[in-house]
């Protein structure tokens, strides 16, 4: 102990903290300031994605995606995490944001018809993987074959490696991208 106390002046002692009485919650809230804009836009796009899930299911999942930035995610991480997960997210006959692995192209192909499904096209989607491709370009030949059926397919960027998206409207894609835009969420036509 001689030694560290002659090396840094045999200051090893720091006085204790100041005491405060605020809970974690209230010294959080405190870093992070409340936006309620953001919070109506990230509720407006959650709704706007999951615009043809019935209605409970569509209540249930917004809530879930506002209670994860309720506490303390980002926008496009709430987003994400409240549709996408495994036990309490969307449920798969209801798909409408798919997230897939850039080497993920068997859960593409499992999980492709179920989103194009849920979107309310009739006509099945049918892809099979011929070994050559990333998966950029298999996401934008989705869209190319959405496209006669009016609809398109929008990328969401969840801060990970990733290719998120979901399907929507051809008429409804300018509002979908000002409203994330007012809710900080990266949404794009073009893969990222």
């Amino acid at each position: 102990m001689g030694t560290w106390g002659r090396l840094f002046g045999g200051r090893f002692t720091m006085p204790p903290p100041d005491e405060t009485d605020l809970s974690d919650s209230a010294c959080f809230k405190a870093l992070r300031p409340d936006l309620p804009h953001q919070r109506r836009a990230l509720k407006a796009l959650t709704e706007a994605i999951l615009a043809r899930t019935p209605e409970t299911e569509r209540g249930r999942l917004v809530r879930r995606v506002i209670r994860k930035l309720d506490g303390g995610e980002c926008a496009s991480t709430a987003l994400y995490e409240g549709l996408v997960d495994d036990k309490r997210g969307q449920k798969l006959e209801e798909l409408a944001l798919i997230s897939v692995d850039w080497r993920g192209f068997d859960s593409f192909e499992y999980l492709a018809p179920y989103l194009v499904r849920a979107s309310g096209i009739d006509t099945p989607f049918a892809y099979s993987h011929e070994g050559h491709g990333p998966m950029p370009d298999v996401l934008k030949a989705l869209d190319a074959w959405l496209e006669p059926h009016d609809r398109r397919f929008v990328h969401l960027h969840p801060g990970s490696d990733s290719y998120v998206g979901f399907i929507t409207l051809k008429a409804r894609v300018p509002e979908i991208l000002e409203l994330a835009h007012a809710a900080a969420i990266e949404v794009r036509l073009e893969s990222f």
